[in-house]
């Protein structure tokens, strides 16, 4: 009986050791740099038109939404027909409200705000519906034009998934398994 407890016991010790809490963000902007500032400050400058939008999960894929583009203009940083960008839920955490098939001008940052080493927007970027970016679109000039379709989006693959979510459930199992072996 000691031993379940002692099992038990590490177990918990062990999670508690490799849990770390979700980092949290704060939106502390006044408003956005101008078009020529924000270029410069962006990792990537874009138009194009959302295809798909998934909700991330918190514990494996991060936080906030993730953004599918297919890209029709570059400034910056955007190589291939399709890009994707991640941003909040537009809950207070600096989340865009984008929609499907419409069409954004997009400034995106890398970023760990919502998940890792991935470009992401904010209310603090000037990103903004096509419709709403004429200032923009005039002091930018014309970007490059996407010629080839069919190039692979950058999206992050399951094998990046982190491994410790998964050792610690086989863990967990082992444990109850030799708990059980001791039990008898």
């Amino acid at each position: 009986m000691k031993v379940r407890y002692l099992l038990s016991f590490g177990l918990l010790f062990i999670l508690f050791l490799w849990w770390k809490p979700l980092d949290a963000y704060a939106c502390s902007c006044v408003m956005a740099p101008p078009p020529e500032e924000a270029l410069d400050q962006a990792d990537a400058v874009f138009t194009g038109e959302v295809v798909e939008i998934i909700e991330n999960g918190k514990l494996i894929r991060g936080y906030g939404k993730t953004i599918h583009f297919k890209v029709n203009e570059v400034w910056k940083g955007i190589e291939g027909s399709e890009a994707v960008v991640t941003t909040g839920l537009h809950d207070g955490d600096c989340g865009l409200p984008f929609e499907k098939g419409k069409k954004y001008l997009v400034y995106a940052s890398m970023s760990d705000m919502y998940v890792a080493n991935t470009l992401s927007t904010t209310i603090c970027h000037r990103t903004t519906e096509l419709a709403y970016a004429t200032e923009d679109i005039n002091v930018l000039g014309e970007g490059q034009e996407v010629s080839s379709p069919h190039e692979e989006a950058e999206t992050e693959d399951e094998e990046n998934l982190p491994i410790w979510p998964f050792a610690l459930f086989i863990l967990g199992l082992v444990a109850i398994f030799i708990g059980y072996r001791y039990k008898k």
